[in-house]
């Protein structure tokens, strides 16, 4: 699994490494916390077979009437073990994710510590506009915009008035469905990525997935035995999140899109021959090797060209990206199953057994 580097999407990095440097301090006893808090941490961890949650006490300074804890979520699957933080605001509403401590940072302005913050710790740049009429929660809303070699990507939070803390990703109302809140966030995007199955499906399944990633492409069939099964009750979504560390997996995102909006269900034989010509794929190569696609299907090359240049598509994808990443997209490929993510286990079978649970209820 292609983890990121907490939370920006920079390669393959450890995904604690930016959240435990904000966690250094805390008790190494476990706390009772309030079951709402309890409650909503658990609907947005991923789901794992037998995963324990442990809460600890986070001994760092957050903004005047916030709260947090250390979460910790240790399961004998790897991609389940993670370290977070659940922070309540004033309003009641819960973060779960990792905050990023800029009261240090050099800069005369807030905009000017992330800039800093995230070139030492991320060797990204990254420009931050900030509007300045606080939120319910007393914040202002953030938007980090990432410079990659096909554009800006946009990246959301929120900071404090004081300029302590940056919380990269979202708070969430504690007393409303957080899973169909997160659904709902990606409904601007779902409509131009590539899907197939029922359209008033009971499951929804997003497939977060990166072409160049390793991972994604032994997990590319994952999904498979259950459309098979159940197409006519799952929608199955496959969402680009080409990760800024992979040189050639923009241009396969791309390439796919422009695919797909001529011949919906070629795709799905592009996105095969994709993965099993992966080891042969480099930066320099991927460009022929899709145009001798489009090619070979006879597709409308002028209309193909089209696409491949339409900044309209760039914008998409980038913009999907960065509200996958803050909305606890952590690694690819990630399920997200009616807006849980749920670890698919060995050969899918997990994700599999979950899906058959829901459609059974």
């Amino acid at each position: 699994m292609s983890r990121l580097f907490m939370p920006v999407p920079s390669g393959v990095k450890n995904i604690l490494t930016l959240a435990l440097t904000f966690f250094v301090g805390a008790s190494a006893y476990a706390i009772d916390v309030d079951p709402k808090l309890d409650r909503a941490v658990r609907e947005l961890l991923p789901v794992c077979d037998n995963a324990t949650i442990k809460y600890e006490e986070l001994s760092v300074k957050l903004p005047p009437r916030f709260s947090g804890v250390l979460v910790t979520s240790e399961s004998e699957r790897h991609a389940c073990n993670a370290s977070l933080a659940a922070i309540t605001a004033p309003s009641g509403a819960i973060f779960v994710g990792a905050p990023w401590p800029i009261a240090n940072e050099e800069g005369a302005t807030v905009e000017e510590k992330l800039k800093n913050f995230t070139w030492r710790n991320m060797q990204e740049q990254m420009v931050a506009t900030i509007d300045r009429k606080p939120n319910a929660e007393g914040l202002y809303p953030v938007t980090l915009n990432q410079t990659t070699e096909n554009g800006k990507m946009p990246l959301d939070g929120f900071v404090d008035p004081d300029g302590r803390v940056f919380f990269f990703g979202r708070f969430r109302p504690a007393n409303g469905d957080l899973r169909a809140a997160r659904t709902k966030v990606f409904e601007p995007y779902l409509p131009q990525s590539p899907a197939k199955g029922a359209k008033d499906a009971a499951v929804t399944i997003v497939e977060f997935s990166d072409f160049q990633c390793p991972s994604c492409q032994r997990a590319a069939g994952y999904v498979d035995p259950i459309m098979e099964k159940h197409g006519d009750q799952v929608r199955y979504v496959r969402f680009d999140l080409p990760l800024t560390g992979h040189a050639w997996a923009f241009p396969a995102a791309l390439a796919g899109r422009a695919i797909y909006r001529q011949k919906p269900e070629l795709f799905w034989e592009y996105k095969k021959q994709v993965y099993a010509n992966q080891g042969n794929l480099n930066p320099f190569s991927f460009w022929d090797w899709a145009r001798g696609f489009a090619t070979d299907h006879e597709l409308d090359l002028a209309r193909y060209d089209k696409d491949l240049a339409s900044a309209e598509i760039k914008t998409q994808i980038l913009a999907g990206a960065g509200t996958a990443l803050t909305n606890d997209v952590r690694a690819t490929p990630t399920y997200m199953v009616n807006g849980a993510v749920v670890e698919p286990g060995d050969d899918g079978k997990l994700l599999a057994a979950y899906v058959e649970k829901l459609l059974t209820r």
